[in-house]
């Protein structure tokens, strides 16, 4: 990746949707291993999206600038120190995660935070549930008619991480355009899919023979 400098829109809303899709009734952040590169996806998506990062015909264009968004901005810094690493490799990216994206939906103003029983643990309140139904409502395999770009990253990564199924958790089809409803991140939400849907395969593999994962 190389870099570039441009204004863009501010970023966070893509990551934090999926967040609360990792969000059980109880307040508490799934353990699912798969909400760690679906929400490390949506921050790319959101940097796509904030015109942070974008697709030109022979390289990746970086603008360093934050967005304000503190899991994105340092998403961006990392991508920035480490410009050859491959997209796989930043979806992997353990350093950060699901927590770090409720952190920073808490210092947004986008939910709140408390304590469990005894005062142990963090517990998280959705300050949008109604985006959240609507989000597990839309159907990753129908027409995305009306839809922003947003709801559609949103749908994509819920629906190949299994997010939608709060129970079971099963990877859903998707309708090829939803992720054409992406606009002109849709090159990286396409190279996002294609990584969870092997993440999926796998941890469905590994829980088959260890229980639930």
């Amino acid at each position: 990746m190389t870099e570039r400098t441009a204004a863009g829109a501010g970023a966070g809303d893509v990551s934090i949707r999926v967040a609360a899709l990792c969000l059980g009734q109880n307040g508490r952040l799934s353990d699912r291993l798969v909400c760690g590169p679906a929400v490390r996806g949506a921050l790319l998506l959101d940097l796509a999206l904030s015109a942070r990062v974008e697709q030109t015909e022979d390289s990746i264009l970086v603008d360093p600038t934050p967005t304000g968004f503190a899991p994105a901005d340092r998403l961006l810094a990392a991508i920035g120190i480490e410009p050859e690493r491959s997209l796989d490799g930043w979806l992997d990216e353990r350093r950060i995660g699901l927590r770090d994206v409720a952190d920073g939906a808490v210092r947004a103003g986008r939910w709140s935070q408390g304590r469990g029983a005894l005062g142990l643990g963090r517990r998280y309140v959705d300050g949008d549930v109604a985006r959240t139904l609507a989000d597990l409502a839309r159907d990753p395999d129908g027409e995305p008619a009306g839809w922003t770009p947003e709801d559609a990253g949103v749908t994509a990564i819920a629906a190949v991480a299994g997010l939608r199924d709060r129970e079971l958790g099963y990877a859903e089809s998707l309708a090829p355009a939803v992720l054409a409803a992406t606009g002109s991140a849709a090159w990286l939400c396409t190279a996002i899919v294609d990584h969870l849907r092997v993440l999926t395969a796998r941890y469905a593999a590994e829980a088959a023979g260890l229980g639930p994962f």
